[in-house]
């Protein structure tokens, strides 16, 4: 694994000498299978995209889901880049599911569900030979106890992965806090055991042990969060209450019959096959149009600025930044959107999320980019209030002037 690239992202643009040790630590931190599923809406981000048929995407993949789930637009082509090669190597698998599994009922089985022991003949059988060595080599190394990666699928997926073992953890504190984590699915706001489960929730995320716990930038990595994005994240309230208040967005803004990332935090898996509280590429009636797109869905390795740089002018017509701008120092920012004002065609958007509710453009530092780009204060507004993750404090979409 090319390690250096996400040690250089990381160090957010500036010098050895400058970089932190919180830095280095979650650089190092970073190179694992972090996010077993992506945690920004795809639906939001169509519905502020609002693509027409045939367009070219760019977006970072983190875990693949939204990459694939974009194939419901019908693009002409999904590059999904990232510095990170495990999640590359979770996309890579997809891809192979798709292209391997004519049943509906086996691609739900492997990644739906991701706990059965059937799934490790199913790896070994139909996808590892379709992964390239890269992808191999990440699913079939063992740990210490000689236990294989693609196991990971044969006793519940998404209690794998950084995040996914801190949610874990965060389950555990809960029960010792006789929380009821299932009551808080009930969207009858009014339920007694909803009602008493809320309140033990504000108790335990105002405890010394949660100030404890957001006060400690190693902790925090176990959410994906850097040092940087922990400032923007807190900005000048208390982290626990921030996430308090983010939680609580979670879970109390949309209807959690169809909020899939209230189910993931709160019972750690999907409620079951079909078409409702799904991400779009795991959907029953999405399945036919995920297999015949799955070969426009282009997996790259490497650094998301320089790839634009590589690519002929003029091609792109959506690019998906997530919440990397978070990670970066001005220079940085300023480099990546030259680099897709060059290949950016003319009706071009760009979308992102940030910790904190503004947008980096914003700001005076980067005030030049205003001269070529415009916050689209409609399509933000919009992606802000699909997005069903509710965990961003800020939803922008961009386009020309």
């Amino acid at each position: 694994m090319n390690t250096h690239l996400i040690a250089d992202a990381v160090r957010n643009s500036r010098s050895r000498d400058e970089s932190t040790v919180w830095d280095r630590l979650f650089a190092v931190w970073f190179r694992r299978l972090v996010y077993t599923q992506i945690w920004e809406d795809p639906e939001a981000d169509l519905a502020a995209l609002q693509l027409p048929v045939g367009s070219t995407i760019v977006t970072i993949s983190s875990g693949g889901c939204n990459a694939l789930s974009y194939l419901t637009a019908r693009p002409a082509q999904v590059f999904a880049v990232d510095l990170n090669e495990a999640h590359l190597s979770l996309l890579k698998l997809k891809l192979a599911g798709l292209r391997a599994f004519s049943r509906y009922a086996d691609f739900w089985q492997f990644f739906g569900e991701g706990a059965t022991e059937a799934n490790a003949e199913l790896y070994r059988a139909k996808l590892r030979p379709l992964l390239d060595a890269e992808a191999r080599e990440f699913w079939d190394k063992r740990n210490l106890l000689g236990r294989p990666r693609h196991a990971y699928f044969t006793d519940g997926f998404y209690r794998h992965g950084v995040l996914g073992r801190f949610i874990g953890v965060a389950h555990i504190l809960a029960k010792l806090a006789r929380i009821d984590l299932v009551a808080l699915l009930d969207d009858n706001r009014a339920a007694p055991k909803r009602v008493e489960a809320l309140a033990r929730l504000d108790r335990l995320f105002h405890s010394a042990l949660a100030r404890f716990i957001t006060r400690t930038p190693a902790l925090l990595f176990s959410l994906g969060i850097p040092p940087q994005q922990r400032d923007l994240l807190g900005g000048n309230s208390p982290l626990n209450e921030v996430l308090h208040e983010r939680l609580l967005k979670l879970i109390n803004v949309h209807p959690n019959t169809s909020n899939y990332f209230a189910w993931q935090a709160l019972s750690r898996c999907y409620p079951g096959p079909g078409d409702s509280c799904l991400p779009p590429y795991l959907q029953a009636g999405q399945f036919a149009r995920m297999r015949d797109g799955a070969g426009l869905v282009i997996p790259v390795h490497g650094n998301l600025r320089v790839f634009l740089e590589s690519l002929p002018a003029n091609q792109i017509d959506a690019v998906v930044l997530l919440d990397s701008q978070d990670w970066m120092a001005a220079d940085e920012i300023r480099a990546l959107w030259n680099a897709i004002d060059r290949t950016g065609s003319e009706r071009v958007r760009v979308i992102f999320r940030t910790a904190g509710a503004e947008s980096p453009l914003e700001g005076e530092e980067l005030g030049s980019l205003r001269e070529v780009w415009q916050r689209d204060e409609a399509r933000s507004a919009l992606g802000f209030a699909r997005d069903r993750s509710g965990i961003y404090g800020g939803f922008h979409c961009y386009g020309r002037v």
